[in-house]
């Protein structure tokens, strides 16, 4: 904050109203810095192509002569910051007029690099993932993303096309492109929509339109059991309205008509099923209600490294119920809901607990069907500077899932010590405590180096759909190498885990080693 300019709270209790808007945008590397000014990051800021000017002016919650709003300048640090392409954003008065009571901002913006050209590799459970293509994060410094490649995973091979863009025309409208063609077979998608994308936004509108082929393998004690061929389709349209930000609440309303349909077969030359799902089709109005409080606060080196988070404390709730009939080209009667809610509580000094809780559910004919609840508890507890303490634990409950859902825990779901998907049932639940380290260590000036020792427990209950009884209580312990990607949006934090299952039955194997980019520390 520039020596004498009051700062946001104090010029919106003065009633000031912006003056200019001045946009700055802070290449990959700071040549200024001299641990940086070195031929190959000049180099790399050179190939570099800069986020546009009307790129970041597109995203402003605020313009020239309206009232200063400390909470619109903040919630545009956070649409920025959420951005793959940006790594920092900072709005802040740099320039008061005192007769006139005008401010001029500043509004300050840090790219990473956001083509991919090249290999991925990532390993859990025991399972490999490669991919090979390109990928732009930031089309022309226009903020839209599009990636072709060619991926390989446990499911299936993908030849992947997708297109998105936040800011179409420098809008608030987005739209989002996928298609893929698969060893299994297809995806096709596109989305148009103007969310909400402000807490003050008053209008959203959207469209979906979803189609897919695919082979469905269903998994028994970590080996597949069953293979089925399943078609899925979803269109959608919708329509939301709100009065926006009042006294620190929004709340908002949403209409619209769904069609969901899906078919299944046995897949040809396949593991025969031991059960074929029924086929499903639903064509319905449906309404939802969501009120989301103003409260956030800003941290760092809690899920990432040397990256500010955006950390939402306030209480959010969404409901949505609908009604399918025949009447409507569904197929038979059935009311469809699903009801979310978090909050977020300081409970003292560097530490903080978050829940969260997901219900989803229909009544077919008076009859409950695919009814699922999952919560969830992240705690945090800052032990010093450097070291954090951090705890999970996640459960989730079912009756009467869709036959070719399955409730699943193994190496790819948070129980690291043990193969993917290995084990099943109608039920589950996973304890996660880790001790965190964040270091000063920056190679090369591209990472940020920290680790991490973890313990993980977890069970199902219930028989999986082969009737196989639950393997009980697993737990496993390792270590983890954390490298956290401040220079690329091409993921947050690269893991690299050994992992030790304490419990593993005859037969496997009691270390796995886990290679993998994630969001999250």
């Amino acid at each position: 904050m520039p020596a004498g300019v009051p700062e946001a709270a104090e010029l919106e209790r003065r009633g000031a109203t912006i003056g200019a808007i001045r946009i700055y945008r802070q290449d990959v590397f700071d040549l200024d810095d001299p641990r940086e000014n070195h031929w190959l990051y000049r180099l790399a800021d050179q190939l570099h192509i800069q986020t546009r000017e009307g790129t970041v002016r597109s995203q402003l919650l605020f313009a020239p002569g309206e009232p200063v709003s400390r909470q619109r300048f903040e919630e545009t640090e956070r649409i920025l910051r959420s951005r793959r392409y940006l790594s920092e954003a900072w709005v802040v008065p740099v320039g008061y007029d005192e007769e006139h009571n005008t401010v001029d901002v500043a509004v300050t913006v840090r790219d990473v690099w956001t083509l991919n050209p090249g290999l991925e590799f990532g390993r859990s459970g025991g399972s490999n993932r490669a991919a090979i293509g390109l990928e732009e994060q930031n089309l022309l410094g226009l903020g839209s993303s599009l990636a072709v490649s060619r991926q390989r995973d446990v499911d299936r091979t993908s030849t992947l096309f997708d297109y998105n863009d936040p800011n179409l025309l420098r809008s608030w409208w987005q739209l989002g492109l996928e298609y893929a063609n698969n060893s299994d077979g297809r995806v096709e998608s596109l989305g148009l929509a103007r969310p909400f994308y402000a807490l003050d936004t008053r209008r959203a509108y959207g469209l979906n339109y979803y189609n897919s082929t695919s082979r469905v393998q269903r998994y028994s004690n970590g080996v597949v059991t069953d293979e089925l061929a399943e078609e899925h389709r979803q269109n959608q349209l919708y329509y939301g309205w709100s009065k926006g930000l009042v006294n620190d609440w929004t709340e908002r309303w949403y209409a619209g008509v769904r069609y969901e349909e899906a078919t299944f077969q046995p897949w040809p030359g396949g593991l025969p099923p031991l059960s074929l799902p029924d086929a499903r089709r639903f064509a319905y109005p449906w309404l939802g209600w969501q009120v989301v409080e103003n409260r956030y606060d800003k941290s760092e080196n809690l899920d990432r490294i040397g990256r500010t988070e955006d950390r939402f404390f306030g209480r959010s709730l969404y409901a949505e119920l609908g009604y399918s009939s025949d009447a409507f080209g569904g197929r038979g009667r059935s009311w469809l809901s699903q009801l979310n809610a978090q909050d977020g509580w300081q409970l003292g000094p560097g530490r903080d607990l978050f829940v969260s809780a997901a219900f989803a559910g229909r009544l077919d004919e008076g009859t409950a069907q695919d009814v699922s609840l999952t919560s969830t508890a992240r705690y945090y507890d800052r032990l010093t500077p450097h070291q954090l303490f951090y705890a999970l634990l996640t459960g989730t409950a079912t009756h009467r899932l869709d036959a070719e859902q399955q409730v699943l825990l193994g190496g790819d779901t948070g129980l690291r010590g043990y193969p993917l998907r290995f084990q099943g049932g109608t039920s589950s639940a996973l304890l996660t405590l880790e001790h965190r380290v964040y270091t000063d260590w920056f190679p090369l000036r591209l990472v940020r180096v920290g680790g991490a020792v973890f313990f993980d427990a977890g069970r199902t209950w219930g028989r999986d759909f082969a009737g196989a009884e639950p393997l009980g209580l697993l737990k496993d312990v390792g270590i983890g190498l954390r490298l956290g990607n401040i220079r690329s949006g091409l993921g947050s934090v690269l893991h690299v885990d050994l992992s030790y299952a304490l419990d593993a039955p005859p037969g496997i194997t009691r270390y796995q080693v886990t290679v993998q980019t994630q969001d999250k520390f």
